[in-house]
């Protein structure tokens, strides 16, 4: 039988379990609120890279710059243990060797990325002592093995430092080989009393904030860590022309706008209830989105506000083209020649080729053709409307096989108008040639290549019917 003594124990013992879980929530909670959107099929790994260098003792608010680091880097790695698709990983440099040996490759991952209870993360970091140099552009090069395989993770990586390069790396090319190969989507740098000087260099590597207190660098990193794990999404309205978000399945590319490097590509898709797709993009850059219409689309200086849902929209009302001809033609090669150059209105860009017998979509408004038959057929100001299909046919070619006794040099002419138009040099060296023309009359005029008189020219005129053939001798 209990005493009351001991039932007492009981409730106390019981009352302090209680106390400690709701403290561990609340920690939580206030800590990280937008990381139970990271709960999702996509991994976030996040590497710290840190300086452990000799200046890392150096006091600092109280303590030093290292305690202050190692303090805020556990509170994080206890506090993002319960997420599932997170992951830590730490490299360290200036840790290995002392200061005197100034050894540019002092660097190693001390915890691959993966999953680390609070207490495994601190019985690892609390064995280092910084004691070297700092080797920073190439720890920036080691890190690309740090991050895996995984080409569907969210790779991200923070740069922790109080100074700058001591060896000859370029930290700038580092970080850029990073983003150019895909490793990362973008590298952090914070600073712990850094120089101005020192600041503006790291700018270069990525969003670099630099910290002047503990307090500051706590919840400088925190915020950070906390804003790559959430969810930011976009959506991108495209219009047609009486501007309801109908257009879709086209491609999209997203830019780095300071860099120029690709970073993401979607095919535009609309959801079962006919809406633009939500899709899920980091906020870390400002984006100039091509669209691949046709001509293309850009939507530039797209700047995303962080952990909500954001918008964008693009006028891409689209019709379509249909390129034919109005006949049938047996011989397949012909057919494969004939395409139609499109450009602009009064513009000589060409913005797509065209194959005969297919219908393209393009945005909507007027455009010049340019179709490869022989003569060349010119169709100016040709109107696309939205959702409606624009019909071109034209006739189709007749064939020409001209059979050479000789060698010959020699022009063939299209008459028009009572004019005679060059369209087609003979090539000497074949035997026998065979060319598509569109119907009309023309003349070819030619000699052979070794005669010594210019009244050895000769001349023929025949008939090109739509679909016909006609064989000439010459």
């Amino acid at each position: 039988m209990h005493t009351s003594s001991d039932l007492l124990s009981i409730i106390n013992t019981l009352a302090r379990w209680i106390s400690r879980r709701i403290k561990a929530i609340m920690l939580v909670m206030l800590f990280a609120p937008t990381y139970l959107l990271a709960q999702n099929n996509q991994k976030t790994n996040i590497l710290f890279l840190m300086d452990a260098s000799f200046s890392m003792r150096k006091e600092w608010d109280g303590g030093t710059k290292w305690k202050t680091a190692v303090n805020t880097l556990t509170e994080i790695v206890d506090n993002t243990a319960h997420i599932d698709n997170v992951n830590i990983g730490l490299r360290l440099f200036g840790h290995l060797y002392d200061e005197s040996e100034s050894n540019c490759k002092d660097t190693r991952l001390e915890l691959p990325i993966g999953k680390y209870t609070k207490e495994r993360f601190a019985n690892k970091i609390g064995i280092i002592r910084p004691k070297g140099i700092t080797p920073i552009a190439y720890s920036l090069e080691k890190c690309v093995a740090d991050f895996g395989e995984d080409n569907n993770a969210k790779n991200i990586l923070i740069l922790i430092t109080d100074g700058e390069e001591s060896c000859t790396g370029d930290p700038c090319k580092a970080a850029w080989m990073l983003q150019q190969k895909g490793i990362v989507l973008k590298p952090f740098v914070i600073g712990m009393a850094l120089t101005e000087a020192a600041t503006k260099n790291f700018y270069c590597i990525g969003q670099t904030i630099n910290t002047a207190s503990d307090k500051e660098f706590n919840q400088t990193l925190k915020n950070m860590v906390d804003e790559s794990i959430a969810k930011t999404t976009l959506q991108v309205n495209l219009l047609d022309s009486k501007n309801k978000a109908t257009e879709t399945d086209v491609a999209m590319t997203f830019y780095d706008s300071e860099t120029h490097l690709a970073k993401e590509h979607f095919i535009h898709t609309l959801n079962s209830r006919g809406n633009p797709d939500t899709i899920t993009i980091s906020p870390f850059f400002n984006y100039d989105i091509q669209i691949h219409t046709i001509p293309e689309l850009w939507i530039k200086g797209v700047t995303l506000k962080r952990n909500i849902h954001n918008e964008v929209t693009a006028n891409a009302a689209q019709g379509n083209l249909a390129f034919k001809l109005q006949g049938v033609l047996s011989k397949t090669a012909v057919v494969d020649r004939i395409k139609c150059i499109i450009h602009q209105n009064d513009s000589t860009a060409t913005v797509h080729v065209q194959k005969l017998n297919t219908t393209a979509k393009l945005l909507t408004g007027k455009y010049d053709l340019e179709i490869l038959t022989l003569p060349r057929i010119f169709i100016n100001n040709v109107q696309i409307d939205d959702d409606k299909t624009t019909h071109i046919e034209i006739p189709t070619p007749g064939i020409l096989t001209m059979n050479k006794s000789y060698e010959y040099y020699g022009v063939l002419f299209m008459q028009e108008k009572g004019e005679l138009k060059k369209i087609y040099d003979l090539k000497p060296a074949l035997k026998q040639e065979t060319i598509a023309l569109q119907p009309g009359k023309y003349r070819i005029v030619y000699r052979a290549k070794f005669a010594k008189s210019g009244h050895n020219t000769i001349e023929k005129e025949f008939e090109i019917l739509s679909g016909g053939s006609i064989s000439l001798r010459l």
